[in-house]
């Protein structure tokens, strides 16, 4: 389970690399108690799921669960915490493949990080259903804001059609 922006270690307190059905359920449960509405707890929840899951049906195969965290200040400085965490967390455990668990589409950044160490097998995310179409269309709007040739081009005549909007509507007192 990935945390890209750090919400278990800047809300609950909590240092990374969590390991352990046990770690993990103690982690969701401490930062549903600091942010009951943050959607990273629903991914944790998911991992454990998976975890459990795979335990049962695969009698041989060694499974471990593992919360791993970034930055709160998201991009080079939290995508390079998440590989060293992922590294802390390989020299413990000799793991062929991972799933991906994620609270969205901004931790799915990360996947080459994780597949230049190790194979994923799958990625689940996990979005609150009513959430999810929200939540999607904020990040492919934020990804247009920040490319410079979109944001030059096209926010100016957007922003001054607002403006003559506003400037022709009536004024009443």
């Amino acid at each position: 389970c990935v945390d890209r922006d750090n919400d278990i270690g800047e809300k609950a307190g909590l240092e990374t690399p969590i390991i352990g059905r046990e770690a993990l359920l103690s982690a969701a449960t401490k930062l549903a108690l600091a942010d009951s509405e943050e959607s990273d707890i629903n991914a944790i929840f998911e991992a454990v799921r998976i975890y459990e899951r795979l335990n049962a049906s695969e009698e041989d195969a060694e499974v471990e669960v593992v919360l791993i965290a970034g930055d709160k200040i998201v991009g080079v400085e939290s995508d390079r915490r998440i590989g060293q965490r992922l590294d802390e967390v390989l020299s413990k455990f000799e793991a062929k493949s991972a799933i991906l668990v994620s609270d969205g589409a901004e931790d799915e950044w990360i996947i080459p990080i994780i597949q230049s160490r190790v194979r994923i097998d799958s990625v689940r995310r996990v979005v609150v259903k009513q959430s999810e179409p929200l939540e999607n269309t904020f990040y492919v709007f934020k990804r247009l804001l920040e490319d410079p040739k979109f944001s030059h081009t096209f926010l100016p005549p957007i922003g001054l059609i607002m403006f003559l909007l506003a400037v022709s509507l009536p004024v009443s007192y």
